[in-house]
């Protein structure tokens, strides 16, 4: 007779030993739209910001004027000055992306469990907001591809395949630091922005080992730029890294939220509407928040077997997002403030 069998229990104890099971990447596209909204000399103003985020059911319309191309400038006096009119557009092609997200939660649940009604909470929220930051990522990049330039008026020493610039492996460490010679021959000055795959960052990393008191300084290269970096880009077969130049101040992103977010609205029923700064992506979210009483004595075997009226918590998070670049009068005339370029293996 042993008393071992009930004295020799399984021992549990808390860890973080499943803090990899879901983790943050880099999102360097989505950084650069929301770094670049913010920019106060960018394409996206105050007013349109303001307006966008209450635009749900209208559409925005923003005035501009087009190149004019048909400009003389002469070499005498003449006595009659000819006219000079602009022509404005509507520019209305403000391409909105819906978001929305939720789970539940049921508190009686965890009376009886190791794992506490806030940590399930917040591994429910954040496990969902690495999934929105990474389409937000995938979206911005996508934006970048579709607005870059074919239009490269020197191209230096490199190839130009299709809308591509593409650099050899010998050129490499030359790469970055022409980016503004060729951006500038499109006439483009301000401070360039380069989102980069892991081969970019590769690249940069070799050439911060070149820097100041080493024999050969690379530090022009790469010091003068903004680095953004993600997983999202895909490398070609025959490419070592992908990435695009952006001209400071060229593109932005818009948001928008639910009309009952907005009035920060309480219904009767118990529903309630509200807006909350997300984190890791650093945005505003409509939320949405009701409770119920549902069964849930199916949810985790014996463990609910009982639970045939139980409360119930309904979280919902919910925003539109437009990718926003410069307008362009003459698209496939006059280049554009994005390059996209690779580096051959």
């Amino acid at each position: 007779m042993s008393l071992l069998n009930t004295r020799i229990q399984n021992i549990r104890s808390g860890s973080n030993i499943d803090k990899y099971e879901y983790r943050a990447s880099r999102y360097g596209a989505l950084d650069l739209f929301v770094n670049q909204t913010e920019d106060p000399a960018g394409i996206i103003t105050p007013e349109l910001e303001d307006k966008a985020m209450a635009s749900i059911g209208s559409d925005i319309e923003i005035p501009v004027i087009d190149f004019d191309a048909g400009l003389n400038v002469q070499t005498g006096r003449p006595a009659v000055i000819d006219d000079s009119e602009n022509t404005s557009q509507i520019f209305d092609t403000i391409n909105w992306v819906s978001l929305s997200w939720g789970f539940t939660v049921t508190p009686a649940l965890y009376m009886n469990n190791e794992v506490s009604v806030q940590r399930d909470f917040e591994t429910k929220f954040m496990k969902y907001l690495y999934e929105v930051a990474d389409f937000l990522d995938t979206q911005a990049e996508a934006a970048l591809l579709a607005a870059s330039t074919g239009v490269l008026n020197d191209t230096l020493q490199y190839a130009q395949v299709g809308d591509m610039l593409q650099c050899d492996w010998a050129s490499r460490e030359m790469l970055l630091g022409d980016l503004n010679p060729i951006m500038a021959a499109n006439d483009y000055y301000n401070q360039i922005h380069v989102v980069g795959n892991t081969g970019i960052e590769s690249l940069a990393r070799s050439l911060t080992e070149k820097g100041l008191y080493n024999e050969v300084n690379k530090m022009m290269q790469y010091s003068d730029k903004i680095l953004h970096f993600t997983n999202r880009i895909a490398n070609d077969p025959a490419a070592y890294g992908t990435g695009y130049a952006v001209n400071g101040g060229s593109v932005g992103m818009l948001k928008r939220l639910e009309r009952e977010a907005l009035l920060r609205t309480t219904a009767r029923t118990g529903h309630e509407w509200d807006i909350e700064r997300l984190p890791l992506i650093d945005m505003e979210a409509g939320t949405y928040y009701y409770e119920g009483v549902a069964s849930e004595a199916g949810l985790a075997g014996a463990a609910s077997a009982d639970m045939t009226r139980a409360k119930k918590q309904y979280y919902g998070f919910a925003m539109d997002v437009a990718y926003v670049t410069r307008y362009n009068s003459r698209p496939g005339v006059d280049p554009e403030p994005i390059i996209h370029f690779e580096v051959l293996s």
